[in-house]
């Protein structure tokens, strides 16, 4: 149900919206809905200005036939694929990442998530010079990190400020600053006003699972009702901005022998378009090593079990083998 706000459309003010509320008017289905010349009259509203609003809303809102074909065609003038900064996990992704879709990073705690998260808003914002959105939700971005990846990634250092200053940082530490964050973007969007920097390709969540789980377990209906919430937000951004959505999940096990299988249950497993597993590489006692073994495990492009290796020591990412096929997660 979408609640009547300003900038929603041309002509809908903040002092038309208090008037509409105070005669019992909130949503866009009221509005639409309601007998246009009785508002006109108990509100003293023009009427032919509340017909345009509707005429709007309607175009807006509105569900309208189409066919597959124009479906397919829309779906190729508007798909980018990004670029993460590594070879290897683009070939695993399948040239990159798409906008339009939800793509989960997954893995234990120091599979290297972030830091994979830090590599994909570097090359987006020194390679593509696009602006990326990140929400922090577990204190792990780290700006000399971040840095240090520029810097091995480029030379000047003014290319390397100017990425910088493209990629936003949002710290949010529960499911409601998520949210919050999330709604403020889709009302920039949709005013197109996002940044002077240049334009919003990207989102990158680290992590979903940070802010889902506390609201889960025992009689957890309304935190599956929110999570589904975030995961609308999520897919719908995606959808009507042409935005490529990254996030990071925790992983689970049934038994202490059983294999991972990613954070959140079934509901939260459509929400995703295709899911890859992180995992470290086995190392001595003596020193932790800096490979991870990238495994496909949900792809509507690319068949599930394809491994990589990664390095995410280096200032970039870098290809270690080629993709080979494995069984199936």
């Amino acid at each position: 149900m979408v609640v009547l706000r300003a900038g929603l459309c041309p002509g809908l003010t903040e002092e038309m919206i208090q008037l509409l509320r105070a005669n019992g008017i909130r949503t866009v289905v009221d509005f639409v809905s309601s007998d246009l010349e009785d508002i006109a009259q108990k509100c003293s509203f023009s009427y032919k200005a509340l017909v345009a609003v509707r005429r709007v809303l309607l175009a807006q809102f509105s569900a309208f036939p189409t066919n597959g074909a124009d479906l397919y065609e829309e779906l190729k003038s508007s798909t980018a694929i990004l670029p993460t900064g590594s070879p290897s996990l683009d070939q695993l992704l399948d040239s990159g990442l798409y906008t339009g879709e939800v793509t989960e990073l997954m893995g234990a705690p120091g599979s290297g998530k972030t830091q994979v998260c830090l590599g994909i808003a570097a090359s987006v914002s020194l390679g593509l010079k696009q602006h990326v959105l990140f929400l922090d939700s577990t204190g792990g971005f780290t700006a000399s990190r971040l840095y240090q990846i520029l810097r091995a990634r480029a030379e000047d250092g003014e290319e390397q400020l100017e990425a910088l200053q493209r990629i936003q940082v949002v710290r949010v530490f529960n499911i409601y600053e998520m949210l919050s964050a999330l709604q403020e973007l889709r009302d920039r969007l949709s005013q197109q006003v996002v940044s002077s920097t240049g334009p919003l390709k990207i989102v990158v969540i680290d992590s979903v699972s940070a802010v889902i789980y506390p609201l889960l377990g025992g009689k957890h209906s309304e935190g599956l009702a929110i999570m589904m919430q975030l995961a609308r937000e999520l897919k719908t951004l995606a959808k009507e901005f042409s935005l490529a959505v990254v996030v990071t999940n925790q992983v689970t096990r049934d038994s202490s022998t059983g294999p991972l299988k990613p954070a959140l249950g079934r509901s939260w497993s459509f929400v995703p378009s295709t899911r890859v597993l992180l995992e470290s590489k086995e190392a001595t006692w003596e020193k932790a090593t800096t490979q991870r073994v990238a495994s496909l495990a949900k792809s509507s492009r690319q068949p599930t079990g394809i491994q990589v290796e990664l390095d995410i020591g280096n200032g970039d990412v870098q290809e270690l083998s080629p993709a080979t096929p494995t069984q199936g997660l």
